[in-house]
């Protein structure tokens, strides 16, 4: 009986909240059990519990930029699964914004999201493919933030999960498209992503965890977009003005922590959009 489908029966619902798009299963009475038996043994996986028992009833991730990960579809497409690997990192990149601007508690959910709603949805296919060691980074970077761990600490924390997710990219299935191609439909999707959450974030009632769920796609896009980009340039100027332009007004819109951007959401959505048309023309 799987670790992560014990805990995700049991806690996933109070973290991510009723508005989640990853559906927790309910526990029976055995795996409950079995779960407390766990996390007498399991400090990463009691502290990820514990947290969750301390955000219920808080609300979690809303569903425009956010999204869903559907584990077979990744399992079988490189740009699905490089997705849900930027999901992930999303949530690490901002959630250690948070954490070392002081917003400790805010930067640790945002660890505990990245957990409970993509890397155990994808647990099963990362396991098939190969790839051990990222969900042990995962709940040692929970654990770090949750016991309210340095900001040095909990950033070396996370520093080692992003450096999981770019081995776990070696793991991604095959494709007609080449590997310029998938990167570039993957950073399009990231972008597309913090444009559509930037509709909420936007609002004068916005949480600060929904305007970090934008920020983590910023960042993520930053980081993918340094290596990529010139390659792009390369083989097709257009295209990488298109992903450069939709870059910078992402960047505009999530200034940091600050949450002062005067962005419009309507340019923003358009230029993600011509950057999903222009990346599609690549072989």
């Amino acid at each position: 009986m799987k670790t992560t489908k014990i805990w995700l029966g049991v806690g996933v619902a109070v973290i991510a909240g009723a508005n989640t798009p990853s559906p927790a299963r309910a526990a029976d009475p055995s795996e409950t059990a079995v779960l407390g038996k766990m996390l007498r043994s399991d400090t990463a996986l009691s502290s990820s519990f514990q947290l969750a028992q301390n955000t219920k009833g808080q609300g979690g991730e809303n569903e425009t930029g956010e999204g869903g990960v559907d584990p077979a579809a990744a399992d079988k497409d490189p740009v699905k699964y490089g997705v849900a690997l930027q999901v992930i990192a999303a949530h690490y990149y901002a959630g250690l914004a948070a954490y070392e601007a002081g917003e400790t508690q805010a930067g640790t959910e945002l660890f505990a999201h990245g957990f409970s709603e993509v890397y155990a949805e994808m647990e099963e296919v990362f396991k098939k493919r190969g790839v051990k060691d990222l969900g042990t980074k995962i709940e040692a970077a929970i654990a770090a933030a949750n016991r309210k761990a340095p900001a040095a600490e909990v950033k070396q924390a996370v520093d080692a999960v992003l450096a999981e997710l770019i081995n776990a990219e070696k793991a991604a299935p095959k494709s007609s498209l080449s590997l310029l191609a998938v990167k570039a439909q993957i950073l399009a999707d990231t972008l597309d992503r913090a444009a559509a959450q930037y509709v909420l974030a936007a609002k004068k009632d916005a949480t600060l965890e929904t305007y970090l769920d934008g920020l983590g796609f910023s960042l993520a896009a930053q980081a993918q977009s340094r290596d990529l980009l010139p390659q792009i340039e390369k083989v097709d100027p257009a295209i990488a003005k298109a992903l450069r332009d939709t870059l910078a007004l992402v960047a505009n819109a999530y200034p940091g922590l600050k949450r002062d951007s005067a962005a419009q959401a309507a340019p923003l959505l358009a230029a993600a959009s011509t950057a999903r048309i222009a990346v599609s023309k690549l072989p």
